[in-house]
């Protein structure tokens, strides 16, 4: 059994940077002299108190500082890994058939089965017949007119069965348009108020838009004395989704001219176009 003094506890208080002679690794206390010699007890006794504090071993120097010691079995702080780097693709530089694949992707399913194969190819040749409108002008179908000095009377062509799409969801709407106008001097051909109507139908469109765009291109190109033109709609963005209301229908109108500062023009043609 080792006995230990009164005076070699008093020793070992007294001395807070407690080192073994001549080992490498325990630093000593600032300016502290080393001590000459140190009995087994002694040694002994500093060796078990830096055993139970692995960790680190703390003296005070003549500033008041704290030194510490490294301790190598503590971890380094933990760095966070590198995010994963994303491969995106530049969707500006694909095809359009590539963009279509990509929508099918993101909408769940998969382009390459087999009754999609072929689907971004159709997709792609459609939009020349269901877009179509951005490509012609008012001029291009009102251009071949005809002389009527004795007609003065209202042209009215009702019921034009029109395809669109909606801009807002890319969804279509359909429905019928009227138009009508006032004649000075000149007509048009019949068809020509329904080529009229396709060159802005067939484009992303708002059905207040579409009926405005009508009237405007009519009275500039032809430049009658009044024109009215009316549509009516049913959205399938409104019926297919949303509120889904499946029977509801847009109506829209404009009165240019005549139509809109002659009253009985007016009704004549809200009248015939209820018939």
């Amino acid at each position: 059994m080792i006995m230990i003094s009164t005076q070699d506890m008093s020793e070992m208080n007294s001395n807070p940077c407690r080192s073994i002679n001549g080992a490498v690794g325990f630093p000593l206390c600032g300016n502290e002299a080393r001590p000459e010699r140190h009995s087994a007890i002694q040694m002994f006794r500093s060796l078990l108190s830096d055993l139970r504090q692995p960790s680190r071993t703390l003296a005070t120097s003549r500033n008041g500082h704290t030194c510490e010691t490294p301790d190598r079995n503590r971890l380094a702080p933990s760095e966070p890994s590198p995010s994963p780097v994303v491969q995106l693709r530049d969707l500006s530089r694909v095809d359009s058939k590539e963009l279509v694949r990509e929508i099918l992707r993101r909408i769940g399913d998969d382009p390459d089965r087999e009754g999609l194969q072929q689907t971004p190819e159709r997709i792609v040749r459609s939009w020349k017949e269901i877009y179509g409108g951005y490509a012609q002008r008012a001029e291009d179908v009102l251009v071949t007119q005809f002389q009527a000095e004795q007609y003065d009377a209202m042209v009215l062509l009702r019921d034009i069965e029109f395809f669109s799409t909606c801009e807002h969801h890319m969804l279509p709407f359909h429905g019928k348009v009227h138009i009508a106008y006032l004649p000075n001097e000149k007509i048009v051909g019949l068809s020509k108020l329904a080529r009229l109507t396709e060159i802005y139908a067939r484009r992303l469109q708002v059905q207040e838009r579409m009926t405005y765009q009508i009237a405007m291109e009519l009275e500039r190109v032809l430049k009658p004395k009044g024109v009215a033109v009316m549509i009516e709609a049913m959205h399938q963005c409104m019926c297919s989704r949303g509120v889904r209301k499946r029977e509801s229908k847009m109506v829209t109108s404009c009165l240019l001219g005549a139509f809109k500062e002659n009253l009985a023009s007016r009704t004549e043609f809200l009248a015939l176009v209820k018939q």
